[in-house]
């Protein structure tokens, strides 16, 4: 059943993992030690990761000390995967959670380098663009953020364990690891989360000078440079300089103005201070870095229009009686709708080649309107972001098993786009016309979206162990400003004037204190238990406008709620044999409710919603060992999660409702593993099943009831299957050749596809990426590869906005068509 859901080259990554399962039953005891380069996958707390790889995966514990514990060295030095889901260093195999872990080999090795990367190399975790490309969120077992929702995200990132967010993609580079944990967060990282955590971890100084410079050219005229250097400056004083460079010509064509779209241009620069004094307990690492993005937006695809290629009617859930959908781009951009003759926009270009919106459907689906990377679209697609970083990590080692560590993190992000909200060649609804706007001091274009998050955070805590007991004790404090403005312009291409912006700035104050225990009740038996409070309080203000620039929810009153509720895990874990681990946990945690910063359905008070509160279960296993003569590696996880007050938004009467959705529940089995079968030989794969539903999808949102379903951004099944093998060639080096496929099913990009945003889904596809490697090049520290994305030029989409309550229609944003290059690298 489960191959036909996935069809039969699915199905290869479940076989994978069965196979596994057969031979791990008959496995001898000795524990696997992963070798360099090699690959191996864990079950975590974060998004549904796959394989990870055998390059130790430095930890933030270990990277702020400068040094990995002993035992963390002792792993490192075997091959193991050391990763710090627990806030300390620990081997992937003995982590009683669902982790999966990526070293600096492996990201590499998949060109894992913006976190749509991330997705296909980690089954059950979405990365859904919802706007743009550029705007995106993590989905880690139905856990998601709606667009515009005013909400905190369900998935939380970290750099270097500084929480960061905002909202513009950005570029992945010169890491040593990347973590994702799947389940509900709480306990031991900044802030709540009810699906997950992605864990980023930047390359620390060493104390040898040295580096690398990496240079690619690729289709599409790619051009990619990126580098880092060592520069020890004296005895316990080490810094570290690297930064990337990437500007790629556009791959999708507007056929109104010929301008090309999903272009990149971006400059990403860092560098690491450590701070080391010899034979002293004391340690400093502090990295700063900034970059800038430019570009275009890859642009959303209208799907279907009400009342034309879509339905007119639905039948509301609650009552069963059959009702009209909002229809609003066909009844005023029909044919000619601005007299006989004059068209259906003020924009003669579009005259030119559509009469209406029908027209436009019609020509699309004969064929007429271009192929699948052509839109036609009346809006610039600009995107430029600014990002800004900082974290400082201190460490003293107070001596008999006792550290202590402050971690301080700055991150200010500020993102302007230009988007045509509905993908088509009209605009009833169109975020432009305001005037330039200050945002932290700087100033943007007002003809289009401007988000800006500003963020502080500090971290206290106390670690260590005494006798079978270790323990990590903290208090935590951040503070997230979120300016919020979009301009509104409602009928621009028939003549209509700007109408003013929805312009807020939310506050977001956070205080915790949190403790986590683990005692060993016997050698094999080990029982942990944490607690974390958490305190919010968040603000809002709606700024005042002018004549010049008006301000649509100025009147509105300061809105503030508190909120205050805890965290908690209980596990236990038992090993069977030295190389089989069995666990079973219970977590809890919440996120905060908050304000719509667009809805004055509550006035003179602003809109709000309530907290999200979630629980779950999990059971799962580990098994890292012989298998015969070869190196295997299994992990399964089953859980079991309940929301409550699960928070979700409504786009209606031009703005974004958020509100709660009364209960939802999801399941849902994750397997990878992975096989050494010779030295130059390994296979591995995982599979994840996922079943996401509303147990009661009744919300009542801006003064309005709906039933909320299907469940959103959840793919029932997703699976990946790799294969890889290599060879020493003598003096001229070694080469190496990866394989790997990727699958998902479909999924829904809105959470009332049943009821009044009917089709508003995303069909499953398929990926096979190709790499081959020659390192090492006649013995030299020069090394070669040749790539391949989508090989077979799959055609698909990666998520959407479900604006049909709007404007009745609702639109896709396109994955990326096959891409190719070769890189060459240099260490020194």
């Amino acid at each position: 059943m489960i191959v036909s859901h996935l069809d039969r080259r699915h199905g290869s990554a479940l076989l994978v993992s069965v196979s596994l399962v057969a031979l791990a039953t008959t496995a001898a005891p000795a524990m696997a030690q992963v070798t360099q380069g090699g690959e191996q996958q864990g079950q975590g707390n974060l998004p549904p990761a796959v394989t990870t790889t055998a390059t130790p995966a430095a930890s933030a514990d270990a990277q702020s000390t400068g040094a990995a514990t002993p035992d963390a060295a002792a792993g490192a030095a075997g091959g193991d995967v050391i990763v710090t889901a627990r806030r300390s260093s620990e081997r992937l195999q003995d982590v009683p959670v669902s982790v999966s872990a990526f070293g600096a080999e492996a990201l590499a090795e998949r060109r894992i380098l913006t976190e749509q990367d991330l997705q296909v190399a980690t089954p059950g975790l979405t990365v859904r663009a919802a706007l743009t490309s550029n705007q995106i969120n993590y989905a880690i077992r139905g856990q998601s953020i709606d667009a515009f929702s005013f909400s905190s995200p369900a998935v939380t990132t970290y750099i270097n364990v500084v929480p960061v967010g905002g909202t513009t993609g950005t570029a992945l580079f010169d890491l040593s690891s990347i973590q994702v944990l799947k389940g509900p967060q709480g306990t031991l990282f900044g802030r709540n989360a009810t699906g997950g955590a992605v864990l980023y971890e930047t390359a620390q100084p060493e104390e040898t000078f040295g580096g690398y410079l990496k240079v690619g050219y690729g289709n599409f005229n790619d051009r990619e440079a990126e580098g880092a250097i060592n520069l020890p400056i004296t005895t316990g004083v080490y810094l570290r300089l690297s930064g990337r460079y990437q500007a790629r010509d556009g791959f999708q064509t507007n056929l109104i103005d010929g301008s090309k779209l999903g272009a990149i241009d971006s400059r990403v620069v860092r560098g690491s201070l450590l701070l080391r004094p010899e034979d002293s307990r004391f340690s400093n690492l502090t990295v700063l870095q900034h970059g800038v993005f430019g570009g275009t937006n890859v642009s959303l695809d209208v799907q279907t229009v009400n009342g034309v290629n879509g339905p007119d009617t639905y039948v509301d859930p609650s009552d069963g009686v059959t009702k009209p959908l909002v229809t609003t781009m066909r009844d005023l951009h029909g044919p000619d709708a601005l007299g006989p003759g004059l068209g259906s926009s003020t924009d003669p270009r579009v005259n030119a080649l559509y009469n209406g919106i029908a027209d436009y459907i019609a020509k699309r689906q004969a064929g007429q309107a271009g192929g699948f990377y052509d839109v036609s679209i009346n809006r610039s697609q600009r995107h430029r972001a600014d990002q800004t970083f900082l974290s400082n990590t201190t460490t003293f080692d107070a001596g008999t098993d006792l550290t202590i560590k402050n971690i301080f993190g700055y991150n200010r992000v500020v993102s302007s786009d230009f988007i045509d909200v509905d993908g088509s060649p009209y605009d009833f609804f169109g975020a432009q016309g305001g005037p330039p706007q200050k945002v932290f001091g700087k100033t943007y274009s007002g003809d289009g979206y401007i988000f800006g998050t500003s963020q502080l955070s500090d971290e206290v805590q106390a670690s260590g162990k005494t006798g079978n007991l270790k323990y990590i004790v903290g208090a935590f404090i951040s503070e997230e400003k979120t300016r919020s403005y979009i301009p509104l312009t409602v009928l621009p291409d028939l003549g209509q004037p700007y109408l003013g912006s929805y312009d807020s700035l939310t506050d977001d104050k956070s205080k915790a204190l949190y403790a986590q225990l683990s005692y060993a009740i016997t050698p094999k038996l080990n029982a942990t238990g944490g607690l974390r409070y958490t305190w919010e309080d968040v603000k809002i203000d709606f700024r005042q406008g002018s004549a010049s620039d008006p301000k649509l929810l100025s009147a509105l009153n300061e809105g503030r709620i508190k909120d205050s509720k805890p965290s908690w895990l209980v596990s236990l874990d038992y090993r069977l044999t030295d190389s089989l681990l069995v666990y079973f946990s219970h977590r809890g945690s919440w996120r905060t409710g908050g304000f719509n910063g667009t809805s004055g359905a509550a006035f003179p008070n602003p809109d709000a919603f309530r907290p999200e509160t979630t629980y779950d279960f999990e059971l799962g296993a580990k098994f890292a060992g012989n298998i015969g003569t070869m190196r295997g590696q299994l992990n399964v996880a089953v859980y079991d999660q309940y929301i409550h007050n699960v928070q979700r938004s409504v786009y209606i009467d031009n703005s974004a409702e958020a509100g709660n959705v009364n209960r939802a529940r999801v399941s849902g089995v994750e397997t990878d593993g992975n096989l050494t079968i010779s030295r130059n030989f390994s296979i591995g794969g995982a599979f994840t099943y996922t079943d996401a539903r509303f147990t009661d999808g009744r919300a009542f949102v801006a003064g309005r009831s709906f039933v909320f379903g299907p469940y959103a951004d959840a793919p029932e099944f997703s699976g990946s299957a790799y294969a890889r093998v290599a060879s020493d060639i003598g003096e001229a080096g070694n080469v190496a050749l990866r394989g790997e496929y990727y699958g998902q099913t479909k999924f829904y990009y809105s959470n009332l596809n049943d009821s009044v945003l009917p089709n508003t889904i995303v069909n499953g596809y398929k990926l096979i990426n190709l790499r081959a490697e020659w390192n090492e090049i006649f013995g030299s520290q020069v090394s070669a590869a040749a790539y391949v994305s989508n090989l077979t030029g799959e055609k698909y989409y990666v998520g959407g906005i479900a604006i049909g309550q709007i404007t009745g229609t609702n639109a896709r944003v396109p994955g990326l068509p096959r891409t190719y290059g070769f890189e060459l690298n240099v260490k020194f």
